[in-house]
């Protein structure tokens, strides 16, 4: 039976081994859409967060990994013995 594993717990690991993991910061996210010179993205949060954001009550961004690399860590943590 594979032991529960969250993405925080793949992320640390990948973090560790130095693997391909990208953060956007608020500050730097604008919108989802293809471009000349890459990707815009924008993100979309739950509830009225405006004010709180304009006061600086908020951090955080838009994290990426690669997918192969976090399923393969994934999988191999679920498979560690307890």
């Amino acid at each position: 039976m594979s032991k529960k594993v969250g993405s925080f717990d793949v992320l640390r690991v990948m973090a560790e081994r130095n693997m391909d993991i990208r953060l956007s910061t608020l500050d730097n996210v604008i919108e989802v859409r293809k471009v000349k010179a890459g990707t815009n993205v924008t993100i979309g949060v739950y509830g009225d967060v405006v004010g709180a954001f304009a006061v600086g009550k908020f951090c955080g961004g838009l994290l990426l990994a690669d997918s192969e690399q976090f399923q393969a860590i994934k999988k191999e943590l679920e498979d560690e013995k307890p």
